[in-house]
């Protein structure tokens, strides 16, 4: 059963959305703005691990997605004139300009581009030693990149917090949590957190857990595609790449939920973090978080012209997206919907999605408890948006 409401001529996104949590023994939420109001929220199904019922207020970890609130904070220190892209990071962080580093800039770090993906694997850095922030920093700021700084762009999906929250850090002297908190999440009204989470809020926040497997490894897929898994970038990747199921118990915690954690950390509701986008393409409660201008900006292109990590060139796919500053730009679904109209945002690892499309003035925000991992074929929870296109005309 569904919970919510849809304005008048939405009532096919509550169909869709209906259906297709027929196959999912979790919990999911989907809010739609559109001119600053809303006009689809939407919420099924109950917490995995404890069976509490979602409502339009649980909160859930974003993963990725939280990747789009970093980019956002840029984008608006970007706006006040306290961040450029272009400089290099050596600039605010002398100690990063080192082993090939020195003309690392801040859209390198932004659009994945950095070299340093994952951390060094002779670091040994586990997901218990992600909140020591200090820890984490230096272990980035003396790594080798794996490839050459601008070179090539591959996803950052766990160090993209670490790189970018140092450089606004020292910029600004504050946190990114603390900035999001100030800036956005108070101005907003919304419960929506990038590390910090009071413990008043613990017992709100779902759990995510797998609702099935990939159909094979990354070894498996490279090895098909004819890379030489002896070299030594494909195997820092490799071993690194093995780490990423340990997280989902590590953000199932309370330790994962106060942690700044800017690659994967945040926790909201879709209402809030769909609220969060409407306000960067209108007015939402008379406020607007970047100008036309800045939001042009940043959600330009920039890895278009970037080639793939050599060792992996002959493998498809290694390009999730192309990205913008820190922005993913284009479709988050399989189905190619909303691929136009100028869409920016960023999807999380499982199913959980969040982006504007500016052409049409809609936010959208889908949150869920299980994580779908299977992406031999399309994950059937996102059904709604094949509606939502249609009515937004993308």
């Amino acid at each position: 059963m569904i919970h919510g409401h849809v304005a008048p001529g939405f009532e096919p996104i509550a169909d869709a959305f209906e259906g297709s949590r027929s196959g999912d023994p979790g919990g999911a939420q989907l809010c739609v703005y559109q001119e600053g109001r809303v006009v689809v929220d939407l919420w099924s199904g109950s917490d995995p691990e404890t069976g509490v019922a979602i409502d339009g207020d649980s909160l859930f970890v974003l993963w990725s997605t939280t990747k789009g609130m970093v980019a956002l904070i840029a984008a608006m220190l970007l706006e006040q004139g306290e961040l450029e892209p272009d400089e290099p990071v050596s600039r605010v962080w002398p100690e990063f300009a080192v082993r090939g580093k020195d003309q690392t800039t801040v859209a390198h770090f932004l659009t994945h581009a950095a070299g340093l993906p994952f951390f060094p694997s002779g670091a040994g850095i586990e997901s218990r030693d992600l909140p020591d922030w200090a820890l984490c920093v230096e272990t980035l700021a003396t790594a080798e990149p794996l490839w050459a700084p601008g070179t090539a762009s591959w996803y950052h999906p766990f160090t993209f917090g670490y790189l970018n929250g140092e450089v606004i850090r020292r910029l600004t002297g504050r946190s990114v949590s603390e900035l999001f908190a100030e800036r956005i999440a108070a101005p907003l009204g919304v419960d929506s957190w990038i590390g910090g989470l009071p413990a008043s809020r613990e017992s709100r926040v779902t759990h995510r857990s797998r609702l099935n497997h990939p159909p094979s490894t990354p070894a498996e897929v490279w090895s098909h595609h004819g890379v030489d898994l002896t070299d030594p970038v494909v195997r820092e990747l490799l071993e690194e790449v093995q780490s990423i199921p340990d997280m989902v118990e590590f953000l199932n915690t309370a330790d994962g939920h106060r942690m700044e954690f800017g690659g994967a950390g945040g926790i909201a509701s879709a209402r809030s973090v769909a609220k969060i986008y409407a306000a960067t393409v209108g007015e939402v409660d008379g406020i607007r978080l970047v100008s036309p201008g800045t939001l042009d900006v940043v959600t330009q292109p920039r890895t278009l012209a970037l080639g793939p990590v050599a060792p992996l060139a002959n493998v498809p796919n290694q390009r999730l997206a192309d990205f913008g500053l820190g922005f993913w730009l284009g479709s988050q679904f399989a189905s190619g919907r909303f691929a136009t109209g100028g869409t920016f945002g960023h999807p999380g690892a499982g199913g959980n999605i969040a982006f504007a499309h500016p052409t049409s003035n809609m936010a959208v925000a889908y949150t869920c408890t299980g994580m779908w991992l299977d992406d031999s074929r399309p994950d059937p929870r996102l059904g709604w948006a094949e509606p939502l296109a249609d009515l937004a005309g993308a």
